[in-house]
C-alpha cells in the first residue's frame, strides 16, 4: 500500500473502532508485512493490526466477531456445546497466538470483510478437528465440508435473510453443485478449505506452476455459480426479480467463501 492507502485505513479504522489505540506507524508496519494487502477493507486491517499488538478494546472487539462470525460456522459443523467452545478456543489461540509459533491474523489481508474471513477460519478449524476424531475412532470422514461453505456470513442483511429463506435448497444446490466438479477441481477446492494447503502447496503436489493451481480453484468457483444457480433455477419457482436476487446470494457466497483462499496476484 503507498502512503495514502495507509492513511485512509487509518482512518477508516479510527471512526470505525473508537477506543481502539493504533498508531499510523504501528499500521504502516504491519501492512508493511502484508502479502499484497487490499485497501478494500481499512478498518478491519486496522482492527486486525491492534490485536496483534494487544490493544485490549481491540481484542474485546474481535470476541465479539468469534462470538457472531465464528460460532455460527462451528455449530454449522457440530452443534454440540463442549464442541463449539473448544472449537471457538483453538481459534482464539490460533489467531492471536498462533498454532506453529505464528498469529494466524497475520495472514488477513483485507480481501473481505473481517467477519467472514474469521467464518472461513471457524469452519476450517471445526472441520479438522472432526476430521481428527473421526480418524481416532477410525470412522470414514464425510463429505459435509461444502455445506460448511455455504454457512459462512456474506455480511449483507439482506442477503443472509434470502439464505434463511431458502436455506436448505441453496445448501442442496450447492453441495450438489460441488458433486458435479470434475475430480481434479473438487479436490483442490477441498484441499484449499479443508486442509488450509496454499496455491504453492497444491501446485506441488501436481507439479504444476502455483498460477495453474489458482486457475484450477478459479474454475471451479465459476462452474459451482454456475451449476447452484441453474439448480436453483429448476428446483424453486421464483419470479424473474427473486431469481435475480437469489444470483446475487450465490455470487456472494462464492465470493466470501472462496476468494479467500487464493491470494490478491498471481
Amino acid at each position: 500500500m503507498d502512503d495514502a492507502q495507509v492513511e485512509a485505513a487509518w482512518e477508516a479504522g479510527r471512526a470505525a473502532w473508537p477506543g481502539v489505540e493504533l498508531s499510523r506507524e504501528q499500521l504502516a508496519t504491519h501492512l508493511a508485512g502484508l502479502a499484497e494487502p487490499s485497501d478494500r477493507h481499512g478498518g478491519d486491517l486496522y482492527l486486525a493490526a491492534a490485536c496483534l499488538t494487544g490493544d485490549a478494546k481491540a481484542l474485546a472487539h474481535l470476541d465479539r466477531e468469534l462470538t457472531t462470525a465464528g460460532r455460527g460456522a462451528i455449530a454449522s459443523i457440530d452443534a454440540n456445546g463442549a464442541f463449539v467452545d473448544e472449537g471457538l478456543q483453538k481459534l482464539r489461540t490460533a489467531l492471536i497466538v498462533g498454532d506453529t509459533g505464528t498469529p494466524r491474523l497475520v495472514a488477513y489481508a483485507g480481501r473481505g470483510p473481517l467477519r467472514a474471513w474469521i467464518g472461513v477460519a471457524a469452519a476450517r478449524t471445526a472441520l479438522m478437528m472432526r476430521r481428527s476424531r473421526q480418524r481416532q475412532r477410525e470412522v470414514p470422514e464425510s463429505d459435509d465440508w461444502s455445506r460448511a461453505l455455504v454457512s459462512i456470513s456474506t455480511n449483507d442483511p439482506e442477503l443472509e435473510l434470502l439464505k434463511r429463506q431458502y436455506s436448505e435448497a441453496f445448501a442442496t444446490a450447492f453441495h450438489d453443485a460441488v458433486g458435479t466438479l470434475e475430480p481434479r477441481l473438487r479436490t483442490v477446492l477441498r484441499m484449499s478449505f479443508l486442509e488450509d494447503l496454499s496455491i504453492d502447496d497444491i501446485g506441488a503436489t501436481y507439479a504444476v506452476h502455483r498460477a495453474t493451481a489458482a486457475r484450477w480453484i478459479t474454475r471451479a468457483c465459476e462452474v459451482l455459480f454456475e451449476e447452484t444457480q441453474r439448480l436453483l433455477a429448476d428446483r424453486l419457482a421464483l419470479s424473474p426479480t427473486e431469481l435475480a436476487r437469489m444470483t446475487s446470494l450465490v455470487r456472494s457466497q462464492l465470493d466470501v467463501s472462496v476468494s479467500q483462499l487464493l491470494p490478491a496476484r498471481l
